[in-house]
């Protein structure tokens, strides 16, 4: 579980209160002198207000804490002897402070340490105004306030490397929901393209039912390699879909009947009868029909007729005749 700085405060303050605390008790059941049982129990109440504010909210209780500690036993510490209480305040100003603080912080208890021996003794004397004490001391503090400069500059880097991470992640997130637009507005685009293709190919061949049975199919336009095989594709399609026995193949519509042209709507009707279905072709004018004759067509795979209505006649004619040989046969 992951710890932050204001979990970590919290959980310092409150150990040291109650620490403190039982240590109070401790010395008063032990008979321990009222100086150091009053100090201690002093500490552990400033601990205690502090967690209590801290938990209140107020984010100055770190540095209440600290200060009020340092206050504490900058004012109560032996003069004659160096003790390791000195570095109490500082280590949890380390832990819950700043840098600032820190060095703040050791620099106070030091200049309170002299100005009690300057006060008390009337000249520096104690063992804080040797040399060599007060420069160690200097340099652990130092220490200490480098230890909590370089926390920060962790934290910080982490939360600037946090915040980099989220920002990628969101403009990951970002590019990813456009290209999904994107995509979605191009398989509209490609739905729409392809409906438009399959209206295109409907229009290039229409298909009018006109009769039970039977498909009229007017041409209309120039007629290409590629546009012969969708007319040949569609009608195979319909025929087979609808069950048609007749396709009326109206040509009126076409400007000109090449070679090209004829072997495309010959195979067209070969591929149809191989479904069973008879093919009338209409619509050849005078002029189409001298040209098939110039270019030495052969359309004699092909039913003709002058028309729709006149095959659509025929077709119906040839019907009845089925039907009165059928009822003759039962007679």
């Amino acid at each position: 579980m992951k710890i932050g700085q204001r979990q970590l405060a919290f959980a310092l303050m409150g150990g040291m209160a109650a620490y403190t605390f039982i240590r109070g008790l401790l010395n008063l059941l032990v008979g321990d002198p009222p100086r150091t049982i009053i100090l201690t129990l002093l500490v552990s109440a400033i601990f205690g207000v502090a967690t209590w504010l801290y938990w209140r909210g107020w984010e100055g209780a770190r540095f209440f804490a600290t200060g009020g500690v340092a206050f504490v036993i900058a004012s109560s510490l032996p003069l004659t002897r160096e003790t390791l209480v000195l570095f109490t305040p500082i280590a949890f100003a380390v832990a819950i402070t700043n840098t600032q603080w820190v060095a703040g912080i050791g620099a106070a208890m030091l200049i309170g340490l002299l100005g009690r021996d300057l006060f008390e003794n009337g000249s520096l004397d104690s063992v804080y105004a040797n040399v060599a004490v007060a420069a160690s001391y200097i340099v652990q503090v130092v220490a200490f306030a480098a230890a909590r400069y370089a926390l920060d500059t962790a934290r910080i880097e982490a939360e600037q490397n946090a915040t980099n991470a989220e920002a990628a992640r969101a403009e990951i997130a970002e590019r990813a929901a456009a290209i999904e637009q994107q995509r979605k507005e191009l398989a509209e685009q490609n739905q729409r393209q392809q409906e438009l293709l399959e209206l295109v190919s409907q229009l290039e061949t229409p298909a009018v039912r006109i009769a039970e049975g039977v498909l009229l199919a007017p041409l209309v336009g120039g007629i290409d390699s590629r546009r012969a095989g969708k007319i040949t594709s569609r009608l195979l399609e319909l025929v087979h879909e609808r069950r048609v026995n007749l396709v009326v193949l109206d040509v009126a519509g076409v400007p000109v009947i090449d070679t090209a042209v004829a072997n495309a709507l010959t195979q067209t009707v070969r591929a149809l009868r191989l479904l069973g279905c008879r093919v009338i072709l209409t619509g050849i004018s005078a002029q189409v029909a001298l040209t098939l004759t110039h270019i030495g067509i052969e359309l004699s795979e092909l039913d003709v007729a002058a028309s729709p209505q006149e095959a659509l006649q025929r077709w119906m004619d040839k019907q009845v005749q089925v039907v009165r040989n059928q009822r003759s046969n039962l007679n």
